[in-house]
């Protein structure tokens, strides 16, 4: 998720654990720090795009990870207040940057739950990477228990359950968009393998829809307030994740690439001196009328490009980060 939906968690946090923590100075700005840390790898790794999409998310943001950060930050903390038990502080930091884990969890970006042990993305479609009605419905309830002193506790402990249920209920409702949507396309007799619904900008309005049919991908949105089903979706070409594996070889980008995108999809020009193949990821595409005016003039965001000769061999390649990246990449190669 995005930072102000991290740091409003551990404010949150921090006010829900205030009635158990008397004794405690500076909990409040220790509590959004602890919410916060898991996102410190975005400091390592330089200038190197293929490092950020292997180990952004990942070791900080796991079950391991958070727990190291959680009792380094205790230890730190009890310099500051030496009458909070330590025991006691790491375990409000542990709760709180497990919930930065939840957060990143619940988007479709996700995050490698069981690092360093295993590099596995799990990623539960819960909400959008950015999502105001989440975030902002959050700020109020923290505005809410600042102003009403008597019921502080009681109004945070209610906005912690918010960053649960809010992405449980999303999870539920795209369940049922999926179904849906899958029986609308039998109606229709349009052939399909699967159906994927995930929630998308300006959710819970927008929705995308990922249907997979043979060696194609169809795109489409869902618009709660004006959509009536299955109409045009854009169709793209499914990449061959084993073909990207084997452009690693000459590359890793590549490889990284295939471990790292859920669906990509790519197309293709050809010349008299070769071929130039585009790759993108269905994550980080969208007929969203909203994300469509967004990226309307810009490229797309984790795109990867590769030229190559006639013999199939990478001579140039490039690479276009998301917004969370550091630095895009590309090179040539002998």
């Amino acid at each position: 998720m995005d930072p102000v939906t991290h740091l409003s968690s551990g404010l949150m946090g921090g006010l829900a654990a205030r009635k158990w923590f008397p004794e405690a100075r500076y909990l409040l700005p220790f509590a959004v720090f602890a919410s916060w840390m898991p996102d410190a790898d975005i400091f390592f790794g330089g200038s190197d795009p293929e490092f950020d999409l292997l180990y952004h998310r990942g070791v900080s943001t796991s079950f391991f990870g958070a727990l190291v950060l959680a009792l380094v930050l205790a230890g730190i903390y009890k310099l500051v207040s030496r009458r909070t038990p330590y025991l006691k502080s790491a375990a409000l930091f542990y709760v709180l940057a497990l919930t930065h884990v939840w957060l990143d969890l619940i988007t479709t970006y996700g995050t490698q739950l069981l690092a360093p042990f295993s590099n596995h993305r799990f990623a539960l479609d819960g909400a959008f990477i950015i999502d105001p009605l989440f975030t902002l419905t959050a700020l109020a309830l923290i505005g809410a228990a600042l102003i009403a002193k008597r019921r502080r506790h009681l109004i945070a402990m209610i906005g912690m359950l918010w960053y649960f249920a809010y992405p449980l209920a999303n999870m539920a409702g795209g369940a049922l968009l999926q179904e849906l949507y899958a029986e609308e396309l039998i109606r229709k007799g349009v052939a399909h393998d699967k159906v994927h619904v995930t929630p998308d900008a300006l959710s819970p309005r927008y929705w995308k829809v990922v249907v997979t049919d043979g060696p194609d991908y169809l795109l489409d949105t869902i618009d709660l307030f004006g959509d009536d089903g299955p109409t045009a979706p854009l169709r793209v070409r499914r990449a061959d994740k084993a073909y990207l594996d084997e452009l690693g070889r000459q590359v890793s980008m590549f490889a990284t690439y295939a471990w790292f995108s859920k669906w990509p999809y790519y197309s293709e020009k050809t010349d008299g001196d070769g071929r130039t193949l585009v790759f993108h990821d269905l994550r980080f595409t969208s007929t969203n009328p909203v994300l469509a005016r967004f990226y309307s003039g810009h490229p797309l965001p984790f795109t990867l490009t590769a030229r190559l000769d006639p013999e199939g061999r990478i001579t140039a390649w490039s690479f276009e980060g998301g917004v969370s990246s550091r630095a895009d990449a590309g090179g040539r190669t002998q």
